[in-house]
C-alpha cells in the first residue's frame, strides 16, 4: 500500500532531519576539532572528515542486498543509536587516529542507515513520483545541513563538548522517532533471484559514475570550507554552509517533480554543470563576497543532480532489488567522497590551497559528459507517464 504524503512519510521526514542536522554539525565539528584541538593539517583534516565514506563503500551494497530480503527497519534504528554513541565518543579523543577509527565506524553505520531511508522513501511513492520522493528526502537532508553547520560553529565556539553532546542527543531522539516507522519492503509473490554484484554495478554504472564526480566535489566542499572561509576573509563558515544548503533546498523542492515530467537526465545535466562552474568560481574568488554567488551555484547544482541521478538508479532496478541498486549507486558517491578529502588535501598542500576546489571542478566536467549519455534517446530510458 502506497503511503506517499501520509503520517508515515512525515515521521520519515522527521527521522531524516533529526539525523542529518547532527551530520551537518559534524562537518564543522570534526574539521575544527582535528585542526584546532588535535593540531592536524590539511591532509589529516580531509582524511578524518571523509574517511566516513571508506567503510560505506563496502557496507552499503551488502546492506542493500540484505534489506531487500529482511526489510528496512533493522537498518534504521540500530545505526541511529550507534551514531549517537560514537558522536559523543569523538569528543573524548586525544589523537587523530582515534577520530579516524570512529569515523570509519560511523561511515559503515551511516551508509546502511541512509540506504534504508532512501529505500523506504521510494517504497512509499508510486513509480511515477520517485523523483519527487527523492527530492523530498533530499529537502529534509539539506534542511538539516542548512541549520547544522551554523549551529555547529556556534556551539564549537563555546566548547567542542557542546557540539558533540548536542549532536549525539539529537541523533538519539531521531532513533526514538524511528521506532514508529513501519516495514515498507515490497511484497513479492516469488522469492527474487538476486542480481550478481557485477550485474548490479552495470545496471547503475552510468548514473553511479556521474554521482561519483558529484560526491567528489561535495566532499571537497565540506572538508575545506571552514578553512576556505577564513582564508577569503569571511571568518566562520556557517553563512557559506547556510547559503549552500538553502540554494540546494530551493532547487530540490522543484527538481524532483520536474524530473518526473521531463526526464531525470534532463535535470541532472545542468545540475552537474552548475557544480563545476561553482567550484571553479570558488577556486578563483579574489574577494570575500564572491564566495557567496559561487557556493550558491554549487548548491543549485547539487539540488538538481542528486535526486535525478538517484531516481535513474531506482528506475533501472526491479522492485525486489531496489535497495541493492540504491546501495550500489550510493557506493559510487562514497568512493568519490572517500578519495576526495586526502587526495585533494595533498594536492592543496603541494600546489596551492585553491586547488582543493579547482580539482573537483575539473572532475565535474567528466561527470557532465557521462550524464549526456543518459539523455532521452541515448540511454534507452523514458520516464513513466504520470497517473
Amino acid at each position: 500500500m502506497r503511503r506517499f504524503g501520509s503520517a508515515t512519510q512525515l515521521r520519515l521526514d522527521a527521522v531524516v532531519f533529526g539525523y542529518f542536522m547532527p551530520i551537518g554539525m559534524l562537518f564543522v565539528g570534526v574539521s575544527r576539532f582535528v585542526r584546532e584541538e588535535l593540531g592536524g593539517g590539511d591532509f589529516v583534516v580531509g582524511l578524518s572528515t571523509t574517511i566516513f565514506f571508506v567503510s560505506a563503500i563496502v557496507a552499503r551494497p551488502w546492506a542493500g542486498r540484505v534489506m531487500d530480503r529482511i526489510g528496512r527497519r533493522p537498518f534504521i534504528v540500530p545505526p541511529l543509536v550507534g551514531m549517537a554513541m560514537t558522536t559523543v565518543l569523538i569528543a573524548m579523543c586525544t589523537q587523530v587516529w582515534m577520530v579516524v577509527v570512529l569515523r570509519v565506524v560511523q561511515g559503515a553505520m551511516g551508509s546502511m542507515l541512509y540506504t534504508a531511508l532512501a529505500a523506504t522513501a521510494t517504497d512509499l511513492s508510486p513509480p511515477e513520483r520517485r523523483g519527487a520522493a527523492m527530492a523530498r528526502l533530499s529537502v529534509m537532508v539539506y534542511l538539516g545541513f542548512a541549520i547544522g553547520p551554523f549551529v555547529g560553529e556556534f556551539l564549537f565556539g563555546r566548547h567542542h563538548w557542546w557540539l558533540f553532546a548536542v549532536a549525539g542527543s539529537m541523533t538519539a531522539c531521531a532513533a526514538l522517532v524511528a521506532l514508529g516507522l513501519p516495514e515498507t519492503k515490497p511484497e513479492v509473490a516469488d522469492a527474487p533471484v538476486p542480481l550478481r554484484w557485477w550485474a548490479m554495478v552495470q545496471t547503475v554504472s552510468r548514473p553511479g559514475f556521474a554521482q561519483f564526480t558529484v560526491g567528489f566535489g561535495y566532499a571537497c566542499l565540506i572538508s575545506f570550507l571552514p578553512k576556505y572561509s577564513r582564508e577569503v576573509g569571511l571568518g566562520q563558515s556557517g553563512p557559506l554552509f547556510v547559503t549552500f544548503a538553502v540554494c540546494t533546498l530551493l532547487v530540490r523542492a522543484v527538481s524532483g517533480p520536474m524530473g518526473d515530467r521531463v526526464g531525470y537526465a534532463m535535470v541532472a545535466l545542468p545540475g552537474v554543470v552548475c557544480i563545476g562552474l561553482g567550484l571553479a568560481s570558488l577556486a578563483l574568488a579574489q574577494q570575500a563576497w564572491m564566495a557567496f554567488p559561487a557556493i550558491a551555484l554549487v548548491g543549485t547544482g547539487f539540488g538538481a543532480s542528486f535526486p535525478a541521478l538517484t531516481a535513474i538508479a531506482a528506475q533501472r532496478a526491479p522492485d525486489a532489488a531496489r535497495a541493492a541498486a540504491l546501495g550500489t549507486f550510493l557506493s559510487f558517491n562514497d568512493l568519490g567522497s572517500a578519495l576526495a578529502g586526502p587526495l585533494v588535501g595533498a594536492i592543496g598542500q603541494q600546489v596551492g590551497f585553491r586547488w582543493v576546489y579547482g580539482t573537483p571542478a575539473l572532475m565535474a566536467i567528466v561527470g557532465a559528459f557521462v550524464v549526456t549519455t543518459l539523455l532521452p534517446g541515448r540511454s534507452g530510458y523514458h520516464p513513466p507517464a504520470a497517473t
